[in-house]
């Protein structure tokens, strides 16, 4: 009996061992041994097709393995062999024998689902970048224009009396300067919870890109303990939210902050595990009503 290694299954089908192994496990099929290796998993032939033939994928004929077998089979035989069996008919051999095209297809079939993920990815970050332009613009023609320096009021000159008595006293010692704290770098990128069009939320990491999370979810909460900042975006508002400083460290409780026409408003929105999407929305909400009413 013809086995073929769990690996050449893999490659034959066009998918990685986990998304196998959930086909295997909707179909009710297990893998088999290798008489020879016990470490080996493999798959039969029929297992093999059956699964092609489940999800609409295509494979070569003979598969690795199945030559020879076949070659010792009626339907290889030699070419008298074959004249002399009247049941075997043309057509039914046209009809087994694949597409010309079927390799071309299976790999255009493979490549649709990356291009479009590449698409959605190249998309949702082009409006990131250009929702991160208007907001820095926003905060630039809504923060108070700096105040002028005031003139220097230049002093009245010394008396020459003054001048020599102050010649002749020691130079009073330079004071040590202060040691400066060298400047953080600071990402002016923050990572952004933003409503979609469609409705649903979508979750944009400066450095990972759109990251697959659903709100509410245990991956959600463990996704903000790690954070230090981010962004909030919906049809209700949008505000800024920090993590608060205790005894110098980070804790697990947040601030939101924002500046609309010269006015500005801080409040605080919560624990780490409050903050659903129900909450955010509700907290933008409040913060516009806030910053425009009179």
């Amino acid at each position: 009996m013809t086995l073929l290694p769990f690996t050449d299954c893999c490659l034959l089908l066009g998918v990685d061992p986990k998304t196998l192994r959930l086909w295997l496990t909707s179909a009710h099929l297990s893998c088999t041994v290798h008489p020879s290796d016990a470490r080996l998993k493999c798959l039969t032939p029929s297992q093999l097709h059956h699964l092609a033939k489940l999800h609409d994928r295509f494979l070569p004929d003979p598969l690795p393995g199945e030559a020879s077998e076949r070659g010792s089979s009626p339907a290889f035989a030699s070419p008298l062999a074959q004249a002399a069996s009247p049941q075997e008919s043309p057509a039914a051999s046209s009809v087994a024998a694949p597409p010309p095209d079927a390799d071309l297809r299976h790999q255009f079939t493979l490549l649709q689902a990356p291009v479009a993920s590449l698409q959605e990815h190249v998309t949702q970050l082009a409006l990131a970048l250009v929702r991160e332009q208007q907001w820095h613009w926003e905060l630039r023609v809504a923060s108070p224009a700096p105040s002028l320096p005031s003139p220097l009021v230049t002093s009245p000159p010394a008396s020459k009396a003054h001048t020599a008595l102050s010649s002749h006293r020691s130079p009073a010692p330079a004071k040590p300067a202060a040691p400066t704290k060298p400047d953080r770098p600071r990402s002016r990128a923050l990572p952004l919870i933003e409503e979609a069009a469609d409705g649903h939320f979508v979750v944009i990491s400066p450095t990972q890109g759109v990251l697959p999370l659903i709100p509410d979810s245990p991956a959600w909460f463990d996704w903000l303990s790690c954070l230090t900042a981010f962004t909030f975006q919906s049809e209700h508002g949008r505000f800024s939210a920090t993590r608060k400083f205790r005894k110098g460290q980070r804790v697990q409780s947040w601030n939101v902050h924002r500046s609309l026409h010269g006015r500005s408003c801080t409040l605080y929105l919560g624990l780490t595990s409050t903050l659903t999407l129900a909450r955010l929305q509700d907290m933008a909400a409040t913060v516009y009503a806030r910053l425009t009413n009179s």
